[in-house]
């Protein structure tokens, strides 16, 4: 049990916060930002602690877990759509966004095709760095993934938005215009395919933490959603200060007409 607990530890302090869905399979649940070296660790401890699981279910979801790493690990972090924000220094046509095809190749202008399959996010700076240097001299390149969000309930200003994965979940908030009047951040919450990948407190704790978008592992087409005030709040309020208010008149006048008092 000892040894699960460790990974367990590990896991969360590698790869990611703790999600609700099972979704990015293809990839394996994860930190965007996670290297190379934290990912073969952590798979490594976890096929060790499969070993020793005190039973089968345990068994199963940590081998389930250490294939979803060495899965990630050969296919890299970038899917087909993805869409990647390239820098480099002193040539205009290099520096734009530029999205990954169907094969897993970034299409840059000028330049063979440039293949992203085994790439991991962490890696992406120095890789591509090492693909132009074959083309130009000394190159300085950045390059940042890119994901598009919706953002939808309290914020100022629902709709799509596109964030660099480096980017803290508050200042995407604030990307959005920041909140509304009576906008519930406590119960905000992020969604994929209308299923909650991170539940309230999880999405509280990432605030906290200044957790970035990479952070969280987000992806294009998933939605932050912010519980607004409702239109009929108001109303609400005053029908409830109505029900205690009301017996309480006609309770002042019964009492004042036995004291002869008329109203």
């Amino acid at each position: 049990m000892r040894t699960i607990t460790i990974v367990a530890a590990l896991l969360g302090a590698l790869l990611a916060p703790s999600h609700s869905s099972g979704a990015q399979s293809s990839l394996g649940e994860g930190r965007r930002q996670a290297t190379r070296a934290e990912l073969e660790q952590a798979a490594k401890a976890t096929e060790q602690a499969a070993v020793v699981a005190p039973d089968q279910k345990t068994r199963e979801k940590l081998l389930s877990d250490a294939v979803a790493i060495r899965q990630r690990l050969r296919n890299g972090d970038f899917l087909p759509g993805d869409r990647i924000y390239v820098t480099v220094l002193g040539d205009s046509a290099l520096t734009d966004t530029f999205t990954v095809r169907g094969d897993r190749r970034l299409v840059l202008p000028n330049i063979p095709d440039i293949t992203l399959s085994g790439v991991l996010d962490s890696e992406l700076g120095g890789f591509l760095t090492k693909e132009l240097s074959r083309y130009l001299k000394n190159p300085t390149v950045t390059a940042t993934g890119m994901v598009r969000l919706t953002l939808t309930g309290g914020v100022a200003r629902n709709g799509f938005l596109t964030f660099p994965v480096d980017q803290a979940i508050t200042d995407v908030l604030m990307s959005a215009g920041g909140l509304g009047p009576g906008a519930k951040l406590s119960d905000a919450e992020v969604k994929r395919s209308g299923k909650v990948l991170i539940d309230k407190k999880s999405f509280q704790e990432a605030i906290r933490l200044a957790r970035t978008v990479g952070d969280l592992s987000l992806r294009d087409g998933d939605e932050i959603y912010v519980p607004a005030a409702t239109a009929t709040s108001g109303v609400q309020t005053w029908v409830k200060v109505l029900s205690v208010v009301t017996p309480l008149i006609f309770l002042v006048r019964i009492l004042s007409n036995k004291n002869g008092r008329v109203f």
